[in-house]
């Protein structure tokens, strides 16, 4: 194991039913098979079962230990110009209090990563990263904008769990937090609780009704005690997720992730894809007059076309598959890579393989592949995405 897989703040509350301490499982437990070192964290792909934890989230109430995730604090006159040019969209104009998901680019057009980001103020801003390290491209974007504008990082001073699932709302309701039914989806509210403050967003990456809840380290226990007054209340356990029941909700919905959908080391473009290439053109301020980071080649890319299109597709036989399997199709007899499968998961409510297929656009029409497994032709049926569309995701006032 890596020395940097350190416990992280909630790993002992959201794997309180399972018998196996942290130090009992990191003692055995294999980096990238058994959990991702995330940020310095230990995030395992499973906690307890990974088909209880997928129902969880899609019948009751979860918890992923958000802590880790990396918090940059942007701040200053010139932030809003600043997220600006960094970001796809105009992030200056989000209204405050508001959260959204925000994507940027390479010069190149290719997806550099994804965020959640809050606006909490005209010159104050809050970007939670998953994966990357962005310091050096951030201090680049920073000194072309220039004016006032302060970036830290302040990981360690907030604590937060992403709450899925459809109790999610009863559950934070029982906390105190009055009006959370009519909070409208990316909507930001500043919660009193235990004396501090709990800021509640209606966001998450499950494809489901869910939050995420944020606060400072200290109201942990209390906030802890308060999920666990909710389970008596409702009979529920609320436990946590791993990693493996995230990458199945999140395929259901259709929705990408940098460094499983695209390689992210930009050594070489055929790995990478554009927001055009996965689906998230909506994403793009195709209007915008100001300038920002890749702007002139996905304009030339819209113009001229893409390389790929995203889709979803469907493996009913039984198979070992993995991420990344080369697609085939028989094209006027001939065998053709048509495109691959870079993100797959078995489905534990349809007891079949489904994930995100990347075609290449002169294909994108073929709607029946194969993959090759132990020089096997196994059948892939090409579908369109999103899997599952809950209205409860959007739905206001969110069911209880």
């Amino acid at each position: 194991m890596s020395d940097t897989a350190k416990k992280s703040f909630f790993y002992d509350f959201v794997s309180r039913y399972v018998d196996t301490d942290f130090d009992t499982y990191i003692a055995s437990a294999v980096q990238d098979e058994d959990y991702l070192n995330w940020h310095g964290h230990c995030l395992p792909h499973v906690y307890e079962d990974e088909e209880k934890e997928y129902n969880a989230v899609r019948n009751g109430c979860a918890l992923f230990d958000a802590s880790p995730v990396k918090k940059y604090r942007i701040r200053g006159a010139n932030a809003g110009a600043f997220m600006d040019y960094v970001f796809t969209r105009k992030m200056s104009a989000l209204p405050t209090m508001r959260s959204t998901y925000a994507i940027w680019c390479t010069e190149d057009g290719m997806l550099n990563d994804d965020a959640l980001l809050y606006k909490l103020a005209e010159d104050d801003y809050l970007l939670m990263v998953a994966e990357m390290d962005h310091d050096e491209h951030f201090a680049n974007c920073q000194a072309k904008v220039g004016g006032d504008i302060q970036i830290t990082e302040e990981t360690p001073s907030l604590a937060g769990f992403a709450v899925q699932g459809p109790k999610s709302c009863a559950v934070l309701n029982s906390f105190g937090f009055d009006g959370i039914a009519n909070m409208k989806p990316f909507q930001v509210i500043n919660y009193d609780f235990n004396g501090g403050q709990v800021m509640v967003t209606r966001a998450g990456f499950t494809a489901d009704l869910g939050y995420e809840i944020w606060f400072k380290p200290e109201l942990g226990k209390a906030v802890e005690q308060a999920f666990i007054n909710a389970e008596k209340l409702f009979g529920i356990q609320i436990a946590g997720y791993g990693l493996t029941a995230i990458q199945l909700c999140r395929m259901e919905g259709g929705l990408v992730v940098p460094g499983w959908d695209t390689l992210q080391t930009f050594e070489d473009p055929e790995f990478e894809r554009s927001p055009l290439e996965l689906g998230m053109s909506w994403n793009v301020g195709w209007d915008r007059e100001d300038d920002f980071v890749g702007k002139a080649a996905l304009l030339q890319e819209r113009a001229q076309g893409s390389r790929f299109t995203m889709k979803g597709f469907i493996i009913k036989d039984e198979c070992e598959l993995e991420d990344g399997a080369e697609l085939y199709a028989t094209i006027s007899g001939e065998t053709v890579q048509i495109g691959t499968l870079p993100s797959v998961s078995w489905s534990y409510s349809a007891k079949h393989w489904l994930g995100l297929s990347s075609l290449r656009v002169a294909y994108a029409e073929v709607g029946e592949g194969f993959v090759l497994i132990n020089d096997e032709q196994v059948a892939v049926t090409i579908c369109a995405l999103p899997f599952v569309n809950f209205d409860r995701r959007t739905q206001v006032p969110a069911p209880m």
